[in-house]
């Protein structure tokens, strides 16, 4: 292997201890769940998460997010991220927002009808 792909596979496996813990501080702390692999993978996404780390009050995530974040590349300005977490605000809004259809509502009540008598 060369250095190159062993430096990468050191930053990943960084990246993901960190984001593991993140995961789990985040998650007692204001019983959010978050996605470590797609934490490591994309890094807009990791800005996403580490501002709801810095939003609580909690010193432990601070330091977390500030370890993730050294290692982040950069080069995004800051309206760059603000931008794109917008966007992802508004997909998952739009996610939590959709109304079921007719066929949805009838096919969660199909599968919990009895057949017959049989229980």
């Amino acid at each position: 292997m060369n250095s190159q792909s062993l430096d990468y596979s050191e930053a990943f496996s960084e990246k993901f201890s960190i984001a593991s813990l993140l995961y789990i501080r985040l998650r007692r702390a204001s019983s959010r769940v978050i996605d470590v692999m797609y934490m490591c993978e994309n890094d807009t996404y990791a800005q996403y998460v580490l501002n709801l780390a810095y939003a609580t009050e909690d010193h432990e995530l601070h330091k977390l997010a500030q370890r993730i974040q050294n290692l982040l590349p950069q080069d995004e300005t800051e309206q760059e991220q603000h931008k794109n977490l917008n966007l992802i605000e508004e997909d998952s809004n739009d996610f939590f927002n959709a109304k079921p259809t007719e066929e949805d509502i009838l096919k969660a009540q199909v599968s919990h009808h009895y057949i017959g008598s049989l229980r």
